[in-house]
């Protein structure tokens, strides 16, 4: 009995500590694409819900396409909110920032632009 609990709260301690470190990951993606993003257009090129039947925009994402300056086609997804979601269609432009040096680090425009406006609050941008 013991055995399993200290089992079961190793895992807890590992899923937690990866959950932390992905968002910590990400943070740093977006403080960076805020600071030294360029802004392309990207092209949706399919909508789809991760969670059908969920509450909320939960679930609501995009995939979309774009080409990087190294002349590359990338392709990656998006949480959006509902009325995004409607609004886009596939084959509709979408603004997305990019990081030049790594153009596959990116995320829709708006996304982005919310980091900045944070960032300039703070004083950091």
């Amino acid at each position: 009995m013991l055995h399993g609990m200290a089992e079961l709260i190793l895992f807890v301690v590992i899923a937690l500590a990866l959950v932390i470190g992905m968002i910590v990951w990400r943070g740093r993606q977006f403080g960076a694409l805020a600071r030294d993003g360029v802004e392309v257009t990207a092209t949706v090129v399919s909508k789809f819900r991760t969670n059908p039947g969920g509450p909320g925009s939960r679930g609501h994402r995009i995939a979309f396409t774009y080409r990087g300056p190294d002349g590359q086609e990338y392709r990656r997804a998006a949480s959006i909110t509902r009325s995004q979601w409607l609004a886009l269609e596939e084959g509709h432009p979408l603004p997305v920032i990019l990081l030049p040096s790594k153009p596959g680090i990116s995320a829709p425009a708006w996304l982005v632009e919310e980091a900045r406006a944070a960032l300039r609050k703070a004083g950091r941008l």
